[in-house]
């Protein structure tokens, strides 16, 4: 993935949190992020198949530190994130939450088993700035556009390991 311009696990700007975007005003760098951002997506599609059909990747994985994620579902349109915060996740009770492994194009023999809840809400702003507010609770997704949005926060799967438990398996 290195080959295809992703930062891999050691860089520091992968967990140095990004920036937002301010609107108006930067909708001109959101679309050369997005356009850049998009073309080092559709290099890792042609390169790679991935299992679950989806992938996602935040702009600070590819060196550029503003809040801008997309992510690919299999089957659906693009979805880009410009400064997304989660409004709400549930269940509310993290004991409730689904544990399942994770991959990260950032370390991409690896990866991550954590728990994240099965339902996010989340407010963002598309990237000529306008307000949304989408729920994601099909199947992974929520879990991937969590993944995506932690990255943009300076945060990588392997952070939240649970002490004392396995949380990064070789694949």
């Amino acid at each position: 993935m290195a080959a295809l311009g992703i930062l891999q696990l050691g860089d520091p700007r992968l967990t140095t949190p990004a920036r937002e975007l301010r609107f108006p005003g930067d909708e001109r760098e959101a679309a050369r992020v997005l356009q850049r951002l998009s073309g080092v997506a559709d290099a890792v599609l042609r390169a790679h198949t991935f299992s679950a059909g989806a992938m996602g990747l935040a702009a600070p994985q590819i060196g550029e530190p503003v809040a801008l994620a997309l992510f690919r579902p299999a089957n659906a349109p693009q979805i880009v994130l410009v400064n997304p915060v989660v409004a709400e996740a549930s269940p509310a009770d993290p004991g409730e939450w689904e544990e399942t492994t994770e991959g990260c194009l950032s370390f991409f023999d690896f990866r991550c088993l954590l728990r994240r809840p099965k339902r996010i809400v989340v407010r963002y702003r598309t990237p000529i700035g306008e307000p949304r507010e989408t729920v994601f609770d099909e199947g992974r997704l929520a879990r991937d556009v969590l993944h995506e949005i932690d990255h943009l926060g300076g945060v990588l799967c392997l952070d939240h390991a649970e002490r004392g438990r396995p949380s990064a398996y070789v694949v």
